[in-house]
């Protein structure tokens, strides 16, 4: 009988054991592997919003992804390419750029539309600028650094962009269709759009950002309280859709800012919502404008390896401004501005002016 109890014990301990491990929680991780989506932004640009127009820069649609920082990911299996980078790619660009406080990867979707002043015309108008569509992918690349006692906090962004000009950029598809639901008359001229192309962009820009209040770090919660932001940016870009160099400023001031970079117009490597921990409700006023010296535009200067298409002669000089309001609230952040830009052309009619939107998702870290 004694024999029966002390072969029988372990035997019931191990039973017990799994039961009760079927029962309990499992122990999470010591470090557990974040979720790789960080936060995603929908931007929406159009002439009508408080403008009432339907010309040059008349549609920008773009939807972005961006990821956690790429350093917390050691699963080559589930995380193949954000594990590779964080391991073997962060550690290359810290031996150039000490002090990288996080390594992000991005990729966005959209498409921007552009037609002349008149679109009740059929022919071509070869003194306004042509009809043109943009559809593009861009692939990005965030290197983040908090701030220290000689530099503030900034980061780097990389991005290259691909995508294609041209009907089948789907221009005529996507205007028409939306004049179809709203009731308005078709644009008649995409017959004359310029053709298709395929477009390649390399572009690479900066951005600071200085604060009244002690941040250093480049991101995480809303601050607390009041505070005001200053914001410079300077970058380049270079290929047969877009070369120029570029520099500009946000500033803006309200309660509980993010921990962002601003919020810029639809344009490559502006996106910089990172803010995974928002605190409560927040609002700010912000103000921005962004010049560009440049050397080709293809929507103006018309297809690089077509001779005799639609073309303007382009103003190697154009601004952007914008003023608008911000809010955010746990996860959400919501900005609406206004834009205007300057002539794009010689024999332009006017300046542009365009509305903007944003909303913004950010998913916290657990």
């Amino acid at each position: 009988m004694g024999n029966v109890v002390t072969t029988g014990s372990p035997r019931l301990a191990l039973l017990a054991g799994a039961l009760l491990a079927t029962l309990l929680p499992a122990a999470e991780p010591a470090h557990p592997t974040p979720p790789l989506f960080g936060s995603a932004t929908f931007y929406i640009e159009n002439d009508k919003f408080f403008a009432g127009t339907d010309q040059h820069y008349t549609q920008g649609l773009r939807m972005t992804w961006l990821s956690n920082d790429l350093s917390d990911f050691d699963d080559p299996k589930n995380f193949p390419l954000s594990t590779f980078i964080g391991q073997k790619i962060r550690p290359l660009i810290e031996r150039e750029f000490p002090g990288i406080s996080a390594v992000r990867r991005g990729i966005s979707f959209g498409q921007n539309l552009y037609t002349p002043v008149s679109t009740t015309v059929f022919q071509p108008q070869p003194k306004d600028r042509p009809y043109a569509a943009w559809l593009y992918l861009g692939w990005t690349f965030h290197v983040l650094r908090d701030a220290d006692a000689d530099q503030p906090a900034r980061t780097s962004v990389f991005e290259i962009t691909t995508g294609i000009v041209g009907p089948w950029a789907l221009g005529e598809w996507t205007q028409n269709g939306w004049h179809d639901l709203i009731r308005v008359p078709h644009a008649e001229g995409w017959a004359h759009q310029l053709r298709n192309e395929p477009g390649l962009n390399l572009v690479w820009e900066r951005k600071l950002r200085y604060s009244t209040d002690d941040t250093r770090r480049t991101d995480g919660p809303a601050r607390a309280g009041f505070a005001a932001d200053l914001i410079p940016h300077y970058g380049l870009s270079v290929g047969n859709i877009g070369t120029y160099a570029n520099v500009g400023c946000e500033v803006r001031a309200g309660l509980r800012l993010p921990r962002d970079f601003g919020t810029p117009l639809i344009r490559p490597s502006g996106d910089t919502a990172i803010d995974h921990q928002p605190a409560a409700f927040g609002a700010h006023l912000f103000g921005s404008f962004d010049s560009r010296l440049i050397a080709r535009d293809v929507f103006l200067d018309g297809n690089t390896f077509r001779r005799g298409g639609p073309r303007v002669d382009r103003r190697p000089v154009v601004a952007d401004w914008q003023v608008g309001l911000a809010f955010n609230f746990f996860r959400w952040k919501i900005t609406y501005s206004q834009a205007a830009r300057t002539k794009e052309f010689y024999g332009q009619q006017g300046r542009q002016v365009f509305g903007s939107m944003s909303v913004t998702y950010s998913r916290p870290l657990k």
